[in-house]
């Protein structure tokens, strides 16, 4: 979702160059096991003007139930990209995630803020984070709750699909942290990416952690009631219990909301309210 995303978005003014694991989606994407780092050494015969890592292991049960392939996926392909990239000064943007942090904060978290991971998925992406810090010139950028095209089983859109097919949803209200429009989110990645190629073009080293999110916060009963609301759907919106959820292995944290403070200062901008983008998404959908 936020791969094609980014393709999209940076294929206006950039050559860009596509990678998974299988490959597929046509010629431009290039098959990589990024957790081989003989493949890895391979991909990079002709250095890339930037990396801008989003591929994971995202699936949070998942990674409690395997925990080696959540570490190869999340840590260890991190480790692979960030070798090459340190040893060609190639500018590293690496995508992380709010469960870095525990969700006993009380208000939004800023970057500098304790880690302290409660769950396999988060530990394994903290573990990515200081693989990416080896790089010379690099972004840790964290983000939270993606939604948009091209992923149907992403929230927003798996919900969308019960409140229309369905006429009924009942969703958990035990999570609360910021949604994010993945076209936000590139332009963001986009933004950071071109300020990183240029200080390595001057010889320059860079390392920064950016929290990049929609502004304000929301639980997923508040977000499905919202896109009722919008839509005009008239459905029957309802509570679940966390009992109710089956094959939950992990933990979650209560409360993940990141502060966008520092991105938002550095460059001179400002990230929208869920609300406005989430209703941009839905409009874009009729």
């Amino acid at each position: 979702m936020l791969g094609r995303a980014l393709v999209r978005r940076l294929s206006a003014g950039h050559r860009v160059s596509a990678v998974s694991k299988s490959g597929g989606g046509g010629a431009a994407v290039a098959a990589c096991d990024l957790t081989d780092a003989r493949q890895t050494t391979r991909l990079f015969v002709e250095p890339p003007e930037m990396v801008i890592h989003t591929a994971a292991y995202s699936d949070v049960d998942g990674c409690e139930r395997d925990p080696r392939l959540a570490y190869a996926a999340n840590a260890l392909a991190v480790r692979n990209l960030a070798g090459e990239c340190r040893r060609l000064r190639v500018p590293l943007v690496h995508v992380s995630t709010d469960y870095v942090f525990d969700g006993r904060k009380a208000s939004p978290y800023e970057t500098d803020d304790p880690v302290f991971p409660i769950n396999v998925y988060g530990l394994t992406k903290l573990h990515g984070e200081h693989f990416a810090r080896t790089s010379p010139v690099h972004a840790v950028v964290r983000t939270s709750w993606l939604f948009g095209p091209g992923n149907e089983k992403n929230f927003v859109n798996a919900v969308l699909e019960c409140l229309r097919k369905l006429g009924a949803a009942d969703v958990l209200d035990d999570q609360e942290d910021a949604p994010t429009y993945v076209e936000d989110l590139s332009e963001a990645l986009e933004r950071i990416a071109v300020h990183l190629a240029g200080e390595a073009a001057a010889g320059r080293e860079a390392a920064h952690t950016f929290h990049v999110c929609n502004r304000g916060s929301a639980t997923r009963l508040a977000m499905t009631r919202r896109m009722n609301e919008v839509l005009g759907l008239g459905a029957r919106v309802g509570r679940a219990q966390t009992g109710q959820v089956a094959g939950r292995a992990a933990m979650r944290p209560r409360y993940v909301v990141m502060s966008p403070r520092r991105y938002e200062e550095f460059f001179g901008c400002a990230m929208r309210p869920w609300e406005e983008s989430l209703a941009d998404y839905l409009k874009s959908l009729r």
